[in-house]
């Protein structure tokens, strides 16, 4: 994932600089990585550039066609945290593993 967000120029083929595998999508062009255990096929809709200064950042609206979810993540319909493993990204060079989590009941 790191090794894929770097500034390379046009043509650099991201999936041999980080040995992922791409897989073919179903409904859209681009690639799939073969060892994501979800895989999301989207249109893009519009992007919204919210600053064009250094370190700026544009927000990118998309729809979802497809997924794709392994089912060796998933528990009773429902997918399992633990077995997902997810890492999200803070910003800059941090990221958070999900390992602390807790539950709150939604008002009725």
């Amino acid at each position: 994932m790191n090794l894929c967000s770097g500034d390379y120029p046009a043509g650099v083929d991201e999936f041999a600089l980080s040995g992922l595998t791409p897989l073919a999508s179903d409904l859209v062009k681009p690639p799939r990585v073969k060892e994501s255990p979800i895989h999301m096929e989207c249109r893009l809709l519009q992007i919204v550039h919210i600053s064009l200064k250094p370190l700026g950042g544009s927000l990118v609206v998309g729809e979802v066609l497809r997924f794709h979810v392994d089912d060796a993540i998933v528990t009773g319909y429902t997918i399992d945290p633990d077995k997902l493993r997810a890492i999200g990204r803070m910003g800059g060079p941090t990221y958070t593993r999900t390992t602390d989590r807790f539950d709150l009941e939604r008002p009725k």
